[in-house]
């Protein structure tokens, strides 16, 4: 977000021509004269710096540009904000993102004990929630060997600061536990083959038995007669 703290004094002399060239408002072209705003390479006048949808006035406050054009803080949020996948509110300044999803720090919490996870602690992510690190401690089968590898199972490169995320009894950087088939970060409950993740389209397309009747994808058991 960008404040408006330039504002530029053009006196006028009737007694000397003028030597510059008549400086121009922007959004109306008609001369600027008295005070005027310059925001980087353009001037206006203070009634003409306006927001480019609801049209509010934004020479008393800060604004944000997108695509050479100015808007107010709410309607920049509305078009083009993101929004906290806890609460739900648009995410300003520091975020975490974990799985695919942006989160304000506070909001990203375990889902046991609803406490915002510290920098730097692991997350262990089971197909579904995501847990600290002593919430998820008595499902852990083999924990010293998890916490003794520092390397992240995506990329291979060390997990040195900030979070990391357990699952499949490996840790991961946040943005590194994705599909093995087609990329995307995981955001949700995934399915495990030969030890690597897998999105549930994705599976099934590879490894999954589709039903003689309907044609559809089967989950869970399976009947086989004859």
């Amino acid at each position: 977000m960008v404040m408006v703290n330039e504002k530029v004094a053009h006196p006028q002399d009737p007694h000397k021509p003028t030597e510059k060239p008549v400086i121009h408002c922007f959004k109306c072209g008609d001369p600027c004269k008295g005070q005027v705003l310059r925001v980087q390479s353009r001037h206006f006048h203070l009634k003409c710096f306006t927001c480019k949808v609801c049209g509010c006035d934004l020479a008393k406050g800060g604004f944000f540009m997108k695509n050479s054009d100015y808007l107010c803080t709410l309607d920049y949020q509305r078009l083009y904000g993101t929004r906290c996948q806890g609460c739900r509110e648009f995410v300003e300044g520091e975020v975490v993102t974990a799985l695919g999803k942006t989160y304000h720090p506070k909001c990203f919490v375990c889902s046991i004990c609803k406490r915002p996870f510290p920098a730097g602690d692991r997350v262990t992510f089971n197909g579904k929630d995501c847990l600290c690190e002593h919430c998820a401690q008595p499902k852990s089968s083999s924990p010293k060997e998890i916490v003794s590898s520092s390397n992240c199972a995506g990329c291979g490169r060390d997990i040195k600061n900030g979070q990391a995320l357990l699952a499949l009894e490996r840790q991961w950087h946040l943005g590194c536990f994705k599909c093995k088939a087609c990329g995307n970060v995981l955001t949700g409950e995934y399915i495990s083959k030969d030890g690597a993740p897998y999105c549930e389209k994705d599976y099934q397309s590879l490894f999954g038995v589709k039903c003689e009747d309907c044609g559809k994808f089967i989950t869970g058991k399976v009947l086989e007669v004859g």
